[in-house]
């Protein structure tokens, strides 16, 4: 394949861009996991402040059984926050690239491996992103079973449940 040497520099900014992209994204699974960390710590609190307090009594009301069924539920989308997802393109693999692209019997120009890098950082920023949407949503869920979690300790401290 030869492209025109005037699109070498856009197959440049393409690249660059790509990356920049792929930084950000790897950049947002990162803060996502550390607000999970928050979040367990968040929910550990409430059921051990709240919780301790709930039943001195003896006995679980419902609401209490709720409250504990939240903080499982919650603990669980910690959990699909942080699992090691092996998945995820961040990088390209250089032993990948030199074998692809210059130790070939006619090995490619430059314009032709950032055109080439940038479509394949291009996809994999589609593939993290389906994976990076599932988990922002799992990290909703978390923050409204916290939420959920809480009501349910403070109806059954007020002996309503």
């Amino acid at each position: 394949m030869t492209e025109p040497a005037e699109h070498a520099g856009s197959y440049q900014l393409a690249f660059d861009e790509g990356g920049r992209a792929l930084d950000a994204q790897e950049r947002a699974v990162n803060e996502l996991r550390s607000r999970a960390g928050v979040l367990i710590a968040a929910a550990a609190i409430t059921t051990s402040f709240f919780g301790s307090r709930a039943v001195t009594g003896g006995e679980l009301t419902a609401a209490s059984w709720c409250a504990i069924v939240a903080f499982v539920l919650v603990a669980a989308t910690v959990l699909a926050a942080l699992w090691p997802w092996r998945d995820w393109e961040f990088s390209a693999n250089p032993g990948a690239l030199i074998a692809t692209y210059i130790e070939t019997p006619t090995p490619a120009t430059l314009a032709e491996i950032h055109r080439d890098m940038a479509l394949h950082r291009s996809a994999s920023y589609d593939c993290n992103a389906k994976q990076l949407g599932t988990l922002y949503s799992t990290f909703g869920a978390g923050l409204i079973l916290l939420a959920a979690e809480l009501t349910a300790w403070v109806v059954a401290l007020t002996g309503q449940g």
